[in-house]
């Protein structure tokens, strides 16, 4: 029997070629064991010259999917719960951790080249894009990047250490445009590797990620745009390497920024942090052909709209909970979830970009995030969208009052949410 043993470095399994090809393990990898209980098992996949080791020494407490957990709401858990650990997020081939201490962020990392110190000190100002260029290419390991753009006399010390502070916020705020993938964290203290330990707020960070998640949304609802054109400037390709490079070449053959994410195989959140990143460097040209002047009008608007539609989609989940309130008073929440879920699972054939997959909490409720979102990138007329999806729940859940065998006063109820039901 396999054993969860704290403290010790788990051993890889020693697996057959069937138990390989069932595990779907690609040649060089093998797993190990990451937590074992009673009736389940965790298992790590692992690579040779994994570049984020987990620490095996602490105790694994949590494992959730962000479908179900906002990210957002997974780390304030942890930030007011003054929580010291690290947590590990990963989506597809994209990875980031951060480290804690009593609940405040001390220090984050990722795998992903645009969240690199060189590409966060471009988008900062610390340094030039040129710099960054002639400081990759002298570059040798081990001797860490910063240490050597202050020995080239592009940075100060002091710059090093604000510039370092920035990225790990950057990673941070990052993390809340996520609305797929799974987060680990394991309790206790967990020093970074190399680095000095930082001492950032968490709740700024998490306000500042949520409203960057919306910006980030709005510029890839632009790119995704007809209208919008990405020119890749002659010869930046080869100053590139990496997802830079990949992009600017794929821009080459493809046209637009939807054709270019396929042709990467980029998911488009992080293909838009990417291209900004190629805008900011001068590699690339965000180009939009001539708008009218009814379209400039629009554009003019779009805050306005999407601050009515945020509004839209919170009236409709504040709706529903209250609607499910007094059936939950009568017969618990588990009963309601598993119905709604179904009514909201058969709705998705209709609306998949709205509720395909999304998740019915306890006692009916549902994130509003996740719905504001997915509202946010739907490319059609979106209010329309929000309210024929959610409005088939809300019609669910108001004939489920009126019909329950327990609750007679359904119609003084509905009168009393009027007011409330006027703003959907």
């Amino acid at each position: 029997m396999v054993r969860r043993s704290t403290g010790m470095v788990p051993v890889e399994l020693a697996l057959t070629p069937e138990q390989r090809a069932r595990l779907g393990l690609a040649e060089g990898e093998s797993a190990r064991v990451l937590f074992a209980n009673a009736r389940t098992i965790l298992l790590e996949r692992t690579r040779g010259g994994q570049a984020i080791p987990l620490p095996f020494d602490r105790e694994l407490v949590l494992i959730a999917d962000v479908r179900a957990f906002a990210l957002a709401d997974l780390l304030h858990l942890v930030h007011i719960q003054a929580k010291s650990g690290f947590l590990y997020f990963e989506h597809a081939d994209c990875t980031k951790t951060v480290y804690l201490h009593a609940g405040e962020v001390v220090f984050a990392s990722s795998n992903q080249r645009v969240d690199r110190l060189g590409e966060c000190l471009v988008r900062s100002g610390a340094i030039t894009a040129d710099q960054q260029e002639q400081a990759n290419a002298a570059y040798r390991p081990p001797a860490t990047f910063g240490r050597f753009l202050v020995k080239l006399g592009f940075l100060s010390p002091r710059d090093l250490w604000d510039g370092v502070k920035g990225q790990v916020e950057e990673i941070v705020r990052s993390l809340f445009a996520f609305d797929m993938g799974t987060v680990l964290f394991w309790e206790g203290e967990v020093r970074p590797d190399n680095v000095v330990r930082l001492a950032l707020p968490t709740q700024r960070l998490i306000d500042e990620g949520l409203e960057q998640r919306d910006e980030l949304l709005r510029f890839l609802a632009h790119l995704e745009g007809p209208r919008v054109q990405l020119d890749p400037v002659e010869g930046a390709a080869a100053q590139l390497a990496g997802t830079e490079r990949s992009i600017l070449e794929a821009l080459e053959v493809v046209e637009g920024f939807p054709a270019m994410c396929r042709r990467v195989g980029l998911d488009p959140l992080s293909a838009a942090r990417t291209v900004r990143l190629l805008d900011e460097m001068g590699a690339l040209r965000i180009v939009q052909s001539d708008v009218t002047e009814l379209e400039l009008l629009q554009m003019d608007g779009r805050s306005a709209e999407e601050d009515n539609l945020r509004a839209c989609v919170r009236a409709h989940v504040k709706y529903l909970a209250e609607l499910a309130a007094p059936i939950v008073a009568m017969e618990g929440a588990e009963s309601l979830q598993r119905r709604l879920a179904q009514v909201a699972q058969e709705a998705a054939a209709r609306h998949p970009e709205m509720l395909a997959g999304i998740d019915i909490r306890s006692g009916g409720t549902i994130d509003p995030e996740v719905l504001v979102r997915r509202a946010l990138r739907f490319p059609g007329d979106r209010d329309r969208a929000v309210r024929a999806a959610l409005g088939e729940l809300t019609s669910y859940l108001e004939f489920e009052l009126f019909n329950h065998p327990k609750i007679e006063d359904a119609e003084d109820f509905l009168e009393a949410l009027e007011g409330l039901r006027e703003q959907l």
